[in-house]
């Protein structure tokens, strides 16, 4: 199964100011305020989110339809880090998932972080705020 909507809950926000982020905003129509059930971490100075058991753990995000999913979603799993020729172990996966986008249920592709969380501070409220400071990623070997 596919999908051509994406649920984004960091730097792909429509108030984000990078390249991919930009990329997403000319090829993918903004549908609105959505949520995922799960948890969101404080990774460095971007968020990763993660499954949670707790049904009062809400990652507060947006959905997006993409105009072309599959030319989109594989420069944005570059992005993510989680692309076929990305070192591993990769930092995301991305998985079709159930999010609301109001009273509706619908399929999205959700970047889920992919490594150890235990360490990482939990975002209580569910939302990341963006800073569109420059984007630090984790050095890998």
């Amino acid at each position: 199964m596919s999908s051509p909507y994406l649920f984004v809950y960091g730097t792909l926000k429509s108030d984000a100011l990078n390249a991919n982020a930009q990329r997403l905003h000319q090829h993918a129509r903004l549908l609105g305020a959505a949520k995922w059930q799960g948890a969101l971490y404080l990774v460095s100075n971007y968020p990763g989110a993660a499954r949670s058991n707790n049904h009062d753990d809400d990652v507060l995000g947006e959905a997006w339809e993409l105009r072309n999913p599959e030319a989109l979603l594989a420069s944005l799993d570059e992005y993510e880090e989680c692309a076929p020729s990305s070192p591993g172990p990769h930092e995301y996966v991305r998985s079709l998932e159930s999010i609301w986008l109001g009273q509706d249920e619908i399929k999205a592709w959700v970047y889920i972080y992919n490594l150890e969380i235990a360490r990482l501070q939990k975002i209580e409220s569910g939302n990341f705020i963006n800073k569109n400071q420059t984007l630090i990623r984790r050095v890998t070997k």
